[in-house]
């Protein structure tokens, strides 16, 4: 069909359609072609829809929509903007770009890009780990940079005394990021070669590492290495 104006279809199945293009379709069902635009559509058998505004989709690829409340056994590549509001998605490969768009529910999907505000469960945490080699301690007792724990579930701090001489190490919490409390105290003094594992007996939203040469006439350095994971 080149042209219709003026006309509905209300029902019917356009079994074939080769190197054509139908532009409104409501109603009907379309096994094969390329679709525009369309209110639903219930089956797409080796089909395109590259726009859809309030359609449900039961079958095929969909490229680009705004607001999809079904789907099942589809494929989406690209969603800019929309609402997912309904639905189970229970096979995705990946779906790449996800801008202002909401899903409520995925299972097997893989997203590689965007902001998950909301999550009931996650099989797998995620692993945080940061790493400040060769520090040199004085007779001042000096913090490292705090770290902002409040998003992490379990985390920890591998100290090892790489220097000559022992040092003390203990852990600071602080929930302001300006006043500090020591939380925990290491196993001072740390003698040179030997290792330690910090772990906060507290929770607050900052935690940090502060060392001290444990002879005030002598230097050292230490590796401190976090490793955390989320929640």
């Amino acid at each position: 069909m080149d042209s219709v104006l003026g006309a509905t279809i209300t029902a019917g199945t356009v079994t074939n359609i080769l190197n054509g293009t139908i532009t409104s379709v409501l109603g009907a069902t379309i096994t094969a072609g390329t679709l525009s635009s369309a209110g639903t559509v219930t089956n797409i058998l080796n089909g395109t829809i590259t726009s859809v505004l309030g359609a449900t989709i039961t079958a095929g690829t969909l490229s680009s929509a705004g607001t999809v409340t079904n789907i099942l056994n589809g494929t989406i590549t690209s969603v800019l903007g929309a609402t997912i509001t309904a639905g189970t998605l229970s096979s995705a490969g990946t779906v790449t770009n996800i801008l202002n768009g909401t899903i409520t529910s995925v299972l097997g999907a893989t997203i590689t890009a965007g902001t998950l505000s909301s999550v009931t469960s996650i099989s797998q945490r995620s692993f945080i780990e940061q790493s400040t080699l060769g520090v040199a301690t004085t007779n001042v007792l000096t913090p490292l940079p705090a770290i902002t724990t409040s998003v992490l579930g379990t985390y920890s701090f591998f100290i090892q005394n790489t220097g000559a001489n022992p040092v003390n190490t203990q852990l600071q919490i602080s929930a302001d990021g300006t006043n500090y409390y020591v939380d925990t105290n290491g196993d001072n003094p740390l003698a040179a070669g030997a290792i330690d594992v910090l772990v906060p007996s507290r929770f607050l939203k900052y935690t940090r590492v502060a060392y001290v040469s444990a002879n005030p006439a002598t230097t050292s350095t230490i590796n401190v290495i976090f490793n955390a994971q989320g929640t």
